[in-house]
């Protein structure tokens, strides 16, 4: 995966829809026809009106075939225009849709130690910045530059057959404008590509503070966030201006080749040949007009250069999340954890976090149906001892084994499926309480999901809000007390029916009188289930 490459990635998932693809750029040509057939069929239109100037009732029989063709080109080119639009209303929303699924997908397997050094609102941000900037990058390449480069193919051709030195002229003047465009893209997108680091952490400094606005609240920090984040900014806009001005100064380049070889060089021979009778007044009409044509296509495609050059350099920047190794994976032969008693052992296990020693050959045995109490202060590696059993993270050396079976051989979605997690700051979705107990066995009956929240003692206040168990509970349930998100774990627990169940502070947002209601609850939750709480 860390060896992916942006056209592989893009490609990787246009080739579901290849055909649909080729369809637009073979629409995109009518352009090409467009800009080199016009000028053809138009000369010989001038050379017949010049022929038959003094017999032009005879006109009408050449004029025939020349019309017809004409009458035919224009109705494939305005079917090709019409035709790109509805393919790119099939193609495009299904293109997106599959690289943001794509990249959500990879990301989320991450272990949660990825997300504690990540911005969430960045990575949220790059998997939208892939998707429109893979749109930018396609529909310019497939509607702009390669159409530009096949009709310049076709008037070097044209051009060949009226003058070789017509031909000479513009493949010279067109070899000369991609070696420059070639020569300074390089260097276009280094710079976009260091606009966009620094516009993502922009973004992500943005997030951070948003997130944390209760703090700026509290502390009425206001002037500081935006001195703070202002820093960024003006990082984010020096570097956005350097990217900025190289490219205007780009276009000054190409706009001096295209004046002195375009319009100079190219139309400047023509009228020497026609003064000197080498050439008809229709050749002239052909090679001004396609000369004019493909001279605006290249300098329309120059123009855009700067949008596809940063929309390149952001999906780069995108493309370093797909980059990015997945820290915890199952085995190449990982099997199904099968629980039967929920013996639980740790053999030898030694495990660092950053740069602190918490486990050093630890021997742990919990035996089926045991209740452990795992006490000390904080950072002594309580929460680390269970996110070892959980596989969050992995030890360095040595074994976990539950029920005899190492956990490094087992699927993880087998090993999760087991244990059931009560964290003593739960954390909800932004979705209605009933998705949010659910989430606990995603298959259970409304009336199993009922059951399991009267149980957790929140059935009671969820029927006095005015949508029930329909109510959305706010971004991280922030429309709920810590005491209410908490019974709401509870009741995913419930749901869960795992036969390991891991208390961490569970009732420590509780108050006394729902503390004992919920102790009472608890006591049944922990019937015959491997039980580990951890306390202070």
């Amino acid at each position: 995966m860390s060896k992916i490459t942006l056209t592989s990635f893009i490609w990787r998932h246009i080739r579901p829809s290849k055909w649909i693809f080729i369809f637009i750029l073979l629409t995109s040509l009518s352009w090409t026809l467009d800009a080199t057939l016009w000028p053809y069929i138009f000369r010989i239109v001038l050379d017949i009106f010049t022929q038959y100037d003094h017999e032009r009732q005879f006109a009408f029989a050449a004029l025939k075939i020349p019309l017809l063709w004409a009458a035919v080109l224009w109705l494939t080119i305005e079917f090709g225009f019409r035709a790109q639009g509805f393919l790119f209303a099939k193609a495009m929303p299904k293109l997106e849709a599959s690289i943001r699924m794509a990249m959500f997908d990879h990301v989320q397997y991450h272990s949660p130690k990825y997300f504690n050094e990540k911005f969430a609102g960045s990575l949220a941000n790059k998997i939208s910045d892939m998707a429109a900037s893979v749109t930018i990058i396609l529909k310019q390449i497939l509607t702009l530059f390669i159409p530009v480069i096949i009709a310049s193919i076709i008037a070097i051709v044209f051009f060949g057959y009226v003058n070789l030195l017509f031909a000479a002229l513009l493949t010279t003047w067109i070899i000369l404008h991609f070696t420059v465009c070639f020569i300074t893209l390089k260097k276009c997108e280094k710079l976009e590509n260091i606009h966009g680091e620094a516009r993502s952490e922009l973004n992500g400094k943005i997030v951070d503070s948003l997130t944390n606005n209760f703090a700026v609240n509290l502390f009425f920090r206001f002037p500081f966030e935006k001195s703070f984040v202002g820093h960024y900014q003006k990082i984010e806009q020096e570097k956005n201006y350097k990217a900025k001005q190289y490219i205007e100064w780009v276009r000054v380049c190409f706009g001096q080749l295209t004046f002195w070889l375009g319009g100079v060089g190219i139309n400047g021979y023509m009228i020497y040949a026609w003064l000197q009778g080498q050439i008809t007044s229709g050749e002239v009409a052909q090679i001004f007009n396609t000369t004019w044509n493909v001279t605006m296509m290249m300098w329309i495609a120059t123009s855009e250069i700067p949008s596809v050059v940063q929309a390149i350099g952001i999906a780069n920047q995108a493309l370093s999340l797909m980059k990015d190794p997945k820290d915890i994976l199952d085995s190449k032969h990982a099997k199904a954890l099968t629980v039967f008693s929920g013996e639980i052992i740790f053999d030898n296990v030694t495990f660092h976090y950053d740069n602190k020693k918490l486990f050093n050959n630890k021997d742990v045995h919990i035996r089926p149906a045991e209740k452990v109490g795992l006490v000390g202060y904080s950072g002594a590696g309580k929460s680390t001892f269970v996110s070892l059993i959980l596989r969050l993270y992995s030890p360095e050396s040595g074994k976990i084994l539950i029920d005899r079976q190492e956990l490094s051989c087992v699927t993880l979605q087998s090993l999760r499926e087991q244990i059931a997690l009560i964290p003593q700051d739960p954390i909800l979705f932004h979705r209605s309480l009933k998705d949010n107990i659910r989430y606990g066995r995603l298959d259970a009956t409304d009336k199993e999901l009922y059951c399991a929240a009267s149980l957790a003692h929140c059935d009671e206040f969820i029927r006095k809000l005015p949508s029930g168990y329909d109510t959305f509970v706010g971004e991280r349930g922030t429309k709920l007390s810590g005491g209410e998100r908490q019974r709401i774990a509870i009741a995913r627990a419930f749901l869960a029916k795992t036969p390991i169940l891991i208390l961490d502070e569970a009732t420590s947002a509780l108050d006394s009188v729902t503390e004992k209601y919920i102790k009472d609850s608890l006591d049944v939750l922990m019937k015959n289930r491997t039980v580990l709480v951890i306390a202070h």
